[in-house]
């Protein structure tokens, strides 16, 4: 295979970020409305986690023990996992969150990040993007760029009350 047939293919995923398959219910720990689904909708609920999925992008909600919540948006390149970034949406603020982008080894600088933070904006038209984390000092090019033009530019602004509740302290 020559050099261009990697990179290649993984720019082809990238242009592919509008192309994804939405996992309703992760199989981890499925609710009653979840089961409920599943039977009335077999055919959507047809899963199998070992399998390569049919698009390169998946989507997903985190799992049992991770965020209530949030999502997850994976790019696959042949079975391997290129890139997934955590995100959250709160429809009444109109802001969404991403957190935790990650391009894995061999996968970086081929545009699935970006490609990625486009096709979220596009899914969720209309909100401010923001990052609930200080960010790195070396990803800082990284969300200067891809938060040019973008609402909220993906900076650091705490979750509201909707996402993350506030703890009452007992006294």
């Amino acid at each position: 295979m020559t050099e261009a047939g990697p990179e290649a293919a993984i720019r082809n995923v990238a242009e592919l970020a509008h192309h994804v398959h939405w996992i309703h219910a992760w199989p981890e720990k499925p609710t009653w409305r979840d089961r409920l689904r599943r039977w009335a909708y077999p055919e959507i609920y047809r899963f199998d986690p070992t399998a390569t999925p049919p698009r390169p992008w998946l989507d997903r909600p985190a799992g049992a023990y991770e965020r209530t919540g949030w999502r997850i948006r994976v790019a696959y390149v042949g079975d391997e996992v290129a890139f997934e970034v955590e995100y959250v949406v709160c429809r009444p603020c109109a802001i969404g969150w991403v957190e935790s982008p990650v391009s894995y080894p061999g996968y970086k600088r081929f545009g699935l990040a970006s490609a990625a933070l486009r096709s979220l904006r596009h899914q969720y038209p209309g909100l401010e993007w923001h990052t609930g984390g200080g960010h790195f000092r070396d990803s800082e090019p990284f969300w200067i760029s891809v938060g040019a033009d973008v609402p909220g530019g993906y900076t650091q602004q705490e979750r509201c009350h909707h996402v993350e509740p506030r703890r009452v302290k007992r006294t």
